[in-house]
């Protein structure tokens, strides 16, 4: 890693996370440096709807809601066109005039060049339109020259409200109005210019609207007085022809003394009822105190006295007799007689209750005659009642038809008086119109310009810039199925990464440069620190036969397998390359070249096969005849093998390779009959390390009938591809193979997706 740190590799991606916000910031950093200068200034009007200092026509306090739709639709008002259009004038009308305008004509925003003399012309027009608040009509020639004008001096509603802020301060009675320009006094007029145009729109607006409800309410009003007169009138004139308004006076007498008998008549009632309960009241107090005491002087005053010498008697003979053996029935005897002295004493009692016997029944003599007075008090009052509403009805026809007449006159006046409410209260508020809301701060301009937080704003670009940079990597990552680095080929596969190669661009290059050259070339420096780990690896393994394979096709396995048996080499170690993927011979056409006058002895069906000949080590005689004896044909195929071997020396030094012709035959297949694994351990003898390379085990089964020849298994994955769900059976099986597998090497690794 340190390696790489000196030598000025870096990952992609933290050069994007660090040269993206740097070009970001120092891009905003030019802007903000270079940009126009901006000055603002600031106006504030009152409105008077949170105080109490302005004039009101009710006492009803504002709502909070009615107080915030009053600062919207005001905030809405003056940023409008009729309001802005007004301002536009002002400030070209001080353009034109003035000897140091603000601004100047500019072509490009005005959509072409105008003559001077129909700039100053517009100026009358300029002014009649702000004398009498009218708007640029588009559909007018005339006015889209004006427009024209107003929009290249950049006067215009869309770039007036782009630096205009209008807003209510906090929740106070006050509105702010701000603007920035390129001009102090420019932004200061603009302002002011805005709060007073406002004011004077939104009074000559009321003034209208208020004129033509006056208008409205005072003819409602004098058509109302007329219909008042009307029937006023005619309700005169019918109580004077039928003699209506004697018989009204008298009437009215009459119905003075109605309700009054009716009240008498109510109060007589009422004391007749009250009489009549206290009556009966006394009627049942005198009854029970009369049963009470009859009952006690008739029944029981001789009983209880023949009771108590009774009494008497039986204790004295008990006495007598035997006073200690009768003491319990003298006891209760005792008791008794002193219960009848008690009842003797009750009979005392009765005296009192005789003389109020006396004066309740005199109580009820008194009531019993004021309930006869007033039931002729009562008789009296129904025979007046009767008498004067017999009088009235008489006159009942002639008073309905008068009281049609009142009613309908009622009706008039209280619509009359209405109408008349109304406008009085109109006329109140216009005299009020616009009085609440004024100017309190004019707009002063602004000697120095506008801090702008740059500060701020770069380290907000700068973080802002990172974070986009950091999630666009992450979604990259995210999104991209392929493997690209070992670390995500170990979480994919489950399986140790053994190393990564990476990639190399250059096709023109030699395998001994790769590992002697000493310049500043990445890759070459690279790869050759990858190879050199992946040699270590291979020489802490325990075996020197291994099978490099994959499961995919086009994986690299035969440039891997050759940069390895190198890398080997420069150790002094002698390597054998078996080309045992006979579906793709790919070693042998590249170690091997067909070259003439040569005798390659490569792998086939009888283990060897010479170029030349199409037929296994079977010659013709001289005359072309065949030979026939088999046995004959056997020995010359050994004398053949002592003379010729099928290991073949390569252009590298200790690197030799056993090639194959090539074909659809298995392993298993072009193996039968011999003994591979033999041939095999007796190489083994001779070589360090024997490296085969077997087919891709998702589309063939040679690699797993090879298995059983290799003491470790390696396979191979391309980093530009992703797992499939082929892979995944491949794997599966690879994990079952009892400890000989060794674990992966991802190949094809761009520097890019290198992290060191």
């Amino acid at each position: 890693m340190a390696l790489f740190a000196r030598s000025g590799i870096f990952s992609i991606k933290w050069v994007l996370l660090i040269c993206i916000p740097l070009l970001s910031v120092g891009a905003a950093y030019y802007l903000i440096t270079t940009g126009d200068k901006q000055f603002r200034s600031t106006a504030q009007l009152a409105t008077g709807f949170t105080t109490d200092d302005a004039v009101k026509l009710s006492e009803s306090p504002s709502t909070p809601f009615d107080v915030n739709t009053n600062f919207n639709n005001i905030i809405e008002s003056m940023g409008s066109v009729p309001v802005l259009s007004l301002v536009s004038y002002r400030l070209m009308l001080h353009d034109l005039e003035a000897d140091k305008p603000f601004r100047e004509y500019d072509p490009i925003k005005g959509e072409g060049s105008l003559e001077t003399e129909e700039i100053v012309k517009s100026k009358a027009v300029f002014k009649e339109k702000l004398e009498k608040f009218k708007t640029l009509n588009l559909f007018d020639p005339n006015d889209q020259l004006l427009y024209r004008i107003i929009k290249g001096y950049g006067y215009d509603h869309d770039n007036l409200a782009k630096t205009l802020s209008i807003h209510r301060l906090a929740a106070s009675d006050f509105i702010n109005v701000e603007f920035l320009s390129e001009e102090p006094f420019l932004s200061a007029m603009t302002v002011n210019a805005v709060c007073q145009e406002f004011i004077r729109y939104n009074k000559t607006q009321k003034t209208e609207r208020s004129s033509e409800s006056l208008e409205f309410l005072e003819n409602l009003v004098n058509e109302k007085k007329k219909v008042l007169d009307d029937k006023t009138q005619a309700l005169n004139d019918y109580k004077v022809n039928s003699g209506a308004i004697t018989q009204d006076v008298e009437n009215k007498s009459k119905y003075a003394l109605i309700t009054d008998y009716e009240l008498k008549r109510e109060r007589q009632t009422s004391e007749l009822n009250s009489q009549k309960l206290s009556l009966n009241s006394i009627d049942k107090t005198i009854e029970t105190k009369k049963a009470s005491l009859g009952r006690l002087n008739q029944d029981e005053i001789q009983v209880v006295n023949a009771r108590i010498v009774e009494l008497k008697r039986q204790i004295n003979d008990l006495q007598n007799a035997d006073a200690e053996g009768n003491r319990q029935r003298i006891s209760r005897l005792r008791e008794d007689l002193q219960m009848e002295n008690s009842r003797v004493e009750e009979v005392a009692k009765n005296k009192q209750t005789a003389e109020e016997l006396k004066g309740l029944e005199k109580q009820r003599d008194d009531l019993k005659l004021k309930v006869e007075i007033t039931q002729s008090d009562l008789s009296n009052i129904e025979l007046s009642l009767r008498r004067l509403r017999s009088e009235v009805s008489s006159n009942s026809t002639r008073q309905l038809n008068t009281s049609d007449y009142e009613r309908e006159v009622e009706l008039a006046s209280t619509e009359y008086i209405n109408a008349q409410d109304k406008f009085n209260a109109a006329k109140n508020k216009s005299m009020v119109i616009g009085s609440s809301i004024r100017q309190v701060l004019e707009g002063q301009p602004s000697y120095s310009p506008e801090q702008n937080d740059n500060v701020m704003w770069l380290g907000i670009i700068g973080v802002g810039s990172f974070v986009l940079t950091a999630i666009g990597i992450f979604l990259v990552n995210i999104i991209d199925p392929n493997i690209r680095v070992g670390t995500r080929l170990e979480k994919a596969t489950g399986l140790k990464n053994l190393g990564s190669v990476n990639i190399l661009k250059s096709k023109d290059f030699n395998m001994r440069e790769i590992f002697s050259d000493r310049t500043a070339n990445r890759e070459y420096e690279v790869f050759s620190h990858f190879l050199r780990k992946l040699r270590y690896e291979v020489q802490s393994a325990e075996g020197r036969v291994f099978l490099i394979t994959s499961t995919q096709t086009k994986a690299g396995k035969t440039f891997l397998i050759i940069s390895l048996a190198y890398a080997l080499s420069l150790v002094s170690k002698k390597v054998l390359i078996i080309d045992t993927n006979f579906r793709h011979n790919s070693l042998t056409k590249a170690l091997l070249p067909r070259g003439r006058g040569e005798n390659k002895k490569l792998l086939r069906k009888a283990l060897l096969f010479e170029e030349e000949e199409d037929e296994l080590l079977v010659e013709e005689s001289k005359d072309g005849r065949a030979m026939q004896d088999e046995d004959d044909a056997v020995a010359r195929m050994q004398k053949a093998r002592t003379k010729a071997s099928i290991i073949n020396k390569t252009r590298f030094v200790n690197v030799d390779i056993i090639g194959n012709v090539g074909g659809r035959d298995s392993p298993s297949e072009i193996m039968a009959g011999r003994d591979f694994k033999e041939m095999i351990s007796s190489l083994s003898q001779q070589f360090d390390y024997i490296l085969m390379e077997g087919p891709a085990l998702n589309d063939y089964s040679d690699s797993k009938e090879l298995i059983d020849f290799a003491d470790k298994v390696i396979p191979v994955f391309r980093a530009d591809t992703a797992i499939s769900n082929m892979d995944k059976e491949s794997l599966k099986y690879l994990r079952s193979i009892n400890g000989r597998l060794m674990g992966t090497v991802l190949n094809y690794v761009r520097l890019k997706n290198l992290s060191y």
